[in-house]
């Protein structure tokens, strides 16, 4: 009896090391090896969808999707970059309760381009010469980080990310996963560009806690406003869906501010972002 009992402590031992391995990995032990692997904090680098990159579904079971309309990427400052200035960026979501998500920043060869430094929730990997930023806590709807430009003119480059809308079910099924890419021009925006950015204005109305906004449109747009505080956490979302060319008026009603303060409001049109910093109370 006591020999079985001894025979049995090895295999108690493998199948306990195959299920915790290491502290931010749960795998399930199958006889031909480990069967999947879920990422709560700090996924592995090279899952952006970048060219070269995989995908979150690389770990986790379920399909690709486009974040039009689901994931909202902010350069505080931008769209554009001047070389050597340094930038916060925000990623943020609209849903979910166990979120994660992984960035990179390329030029037109495929080079990275810049550098990171890490905020709340974040940590940085790097693969192949490529740097990474990703989460670290996972119970986020939001992340923001600083992104400072390459020192000289790297010409326009793209932001690539990977958003995973986890279901929270203790498994890699059922999550949604959500790629999509930004351009970052350096600064010497286009003429469209101008008309949208002056054409935005927004007025905040204290007496009747109202957003006044104004915008155009020189062709049929996906419209989106997103208010986020100076950390880049997502505060209040409108969607305002598919509208035609044309002038537009809004007055929207605040009702997520609980704080006195000033806070950046992100107009995305299609795959352009306009920003304003406007005192709420």
């Amino acid at each position: 009896m006591k020999k079985n009992i001894l025979l049995l402590l090895p295999i108690v031992g493998v199948l306990g090391f195959s299920f915790f391995y290491e502290s931010n990995h749960i795998s399930t032990y199958h006889n031909d090896g480990i069967e999947t692997v879920n990422f709560g904090v700090n996924p592995p680098a090279g899952k952006t969808g970048a060219p070269g990159d995989g995908n979150c579904t690389d770990c986790h079971s379920g399909s690709t999707m486009s974040s039009e309309g689901v994931v909202f990427f902010t350069v505080g400052g931008g769209p554009g970059y001047m070389p050597g200035s340094t930038y916060p960026i925000s990623l943020s979501t609209i849903s979910g309760t166990n979120n994660g998500f992984e960035l990179t920043i390329l030029d037109a060869d495929n080079n990275f381009a810049g550098s990171f430094t890490a905020g709340a929730s974040t940590s940085i990997a790097t693969l192949d010469g490529v740097d990474y930023i990703r989460h670290s806590a996972a119970d986020e709807l939001a992340w923001s980080f600083n992104w400072t430009a390459p020192a000289s003119d790297m010409g326009e480059l793209t932001a690539y990310y990977a958003v995973n809308i986890s279901n929270d079910n203790g498994s890699s099924s059922g999550d949604e996963i959500f790629l999509g890419n930004n351009s970052i021009p350096l600064f010497g925006v286009g003429i469209e560009e101008n008309e949208l950015d002056k054409a935005y204005k927004i007025f905040f109305n204290s007496q009747t806690n109202e957003l006044n906004l104004n915008y155009s449109l020189l062709e049929e747009s996906k419209v989106v406003l997103n208010i986020q505080d100076l950390s880049g956490k997502l505060i209040q979302y409108y969607d305002f869906g598919y509208q035609n060319s044309g002038d537009y008026t809004e007055q929207l009603t605040v009702t997520n501010i609980e704080t006195e303060g000033v806070y950046i409001l992100s107009l995305f049109i299609n795959n352009q972002v306009f920003n304003r910093k406007v005192s709420l109370n």
